[in-house]
């Protein structure tokens, strides 16, 4: 089974930027300007389960040659868990720098803002294994019919 691993880097590193803007505008400016925050959750609701279908999309576009379905599956899955993680981690980051500036000690803030990290990373791996999945599978089978 050939995974086209520079396609994934390419295809997770563009997710994982889009996370990282999502992440720090959700969590910082959407602790500043509230309104921001609103309109950030809104778009996360549907936008985070668009991205990894992207992402895995974006695996498929990137990957040259001919490829099955199974291999454009697996590849669009390992980019959007990849992708995903770095959201994990960068809203983790945001969570306790939020409870540090809102007054919390250090020591709450790491294992308050960690624990949600540890959530938000597994939630967004489980998420985008299986939407990065289809997000690949679904490019594929679209350019075959081309």
């Amino acid at each position: 089974m050939n995974v086209n691993m520079q396609s994934v880097m390419k295809a997770a590193a563009i997710g994982a930027i889009v996370n990282g803007i999502l992440a720090v505008i959700g969590g910082g400016v959407g602790y500043a300007l509230p309104a921001v925050g609103f309109i950030t959750a809104l778009f996360s609701c549907c936008g985070w389960l668009l991205i990894p279908v992207t992402v895995g999309a974006l695996y498929g576009y990137f990957t040259p040659g001919k490829e099955n379905i199974q291999q454009a599956a697996i590849g669009g899955a390992i980019s959007g868990a990849v992708s995903g993680i770095a959201y994990g981690i960068i809203s983790a980051i945001m969570a306790i720098i939020l409870l540090v500036v809102a007054g919390a000690e250090i020591t709450d803030a790491l294992i308050n803002g960690g624990g949600a990290g540890i959530g938000y990373c597994c939630a967004a791996v489980f998420a985008g294994l299986i939407l990065g999945a289809i997000g690949g599978a679904v490019w594929t089978a679209v350019q075959k019919d081309k």
